[in-house]
């Protein structure tokens, strides 16, 4: 599900709750507002409020790592396909055409990545990529040399294709992100009996539009921290996600 679907689901589901708080306070009786009641439903509301925050705080907190690793990947991937590059074109005439192919498969590798493909299709593309990159493996070992210098370059280019493929099965990884879905359940849950006891007793003061205005911010508040939860744990869709600009700079370097 797109993230700002799902955001504009949880606000829905935000103002439900303190919409039908509402509604139950209307059929309370009066000793429900006492002072005592009060203070034990804000004890309580705190207690639920404190634990939203702290999962939210550690959800982001997951979800900037997340991000951060990402990014430290695809920039050491970069360097390794530059290297790669370097080492291939020492090796000669025998291997430019496979400098082409590994060019051409870095170009498909980037859009794959950046394209937000889901489902059966995503899947599809990126087994199709995993084999190509089994088959230039292959390539690689195959490769003629003549004398123990090249010997030594055919190695060292294998490592270096080695280090590219776990860098592209880690991203393939965080492609659908890390965070169970479970935990982002529960965390709205609470959001829920949060706004939802609110409405219950928040709303017992006079209502007016300052109060309705704080209400909607808070709202849409709790609902966008949810949504940065979601889009740093998916770092190649949403509007926080990892850069793709030293991908295409290594790009243009390669194969000159």
């Amino acid at each position: 599900m797109d993230h700002y679907v799902f955001a504009a689901f949880v606000l829905v589901l935000i103002l439900a709750s303190a919409a039908l708080g509402s509604h139950v306070r209307a059929s309370l009786a009066d000793h429900h507002f006492s002072e005592d009641s009060l203070a034990a439903m804000r004890i309580a509301v705190g207690l639920v409020a404190t634990l939203a925050a702290l999962v939210l705080s550690l959800l982001i907190s997951s979800g900037k790592s997340s991000l951060d690793l990402v990014n430290t990947a695809l920039q050491h991937n970069r360097v390794a396909m530059i290297q790669l590059d370097r080492t291939l074109s020492q090796l000669g005439p025998p291997a430019d055409g496979l400098r082409v192919d590994i060019k051409n498969d870095y170009a498909r590798w980037i859009s794959f990545l950046f394209s937000n493909k889901t489902g059966t299709t995503a899947e599809a593309e990126s087994r199709e990529i995993l084999q190509n990159t089994y088959d230039i493996q292959g390539r690689i070992f195959a490769l003629q040399t003549l004398g123990p210098w090249q010997e030594k370059l055919r190695g060292h280019a294998m490592e270096l294709w080695d280090d590219i493929f776990a860098g592209r099965w880690l991203a393939l990884e965080h492609t659908r992100g890390s965070i169970p879905t479970p935990l982002i359940a529960i965390l709205i849950g609470w959001l829920a009996v949060i706004f939802g006891i609110f409405g219950i007793f928040g709303f017992s003061a006079p209502r007016n539009w300052s109060m309705c205005v704080v209400f909607l911010l808070c709202a849409f508040s709790a609902t966008t921290a949810v949504y940065v939860v979601l889009d740093l744990d998916t770092p190649f869709q949403g509007m926080v996600n990892a850069s793709k600009t030293p991908m295409l700079d290594a790009f243009k370097f390669i194969g000159r």
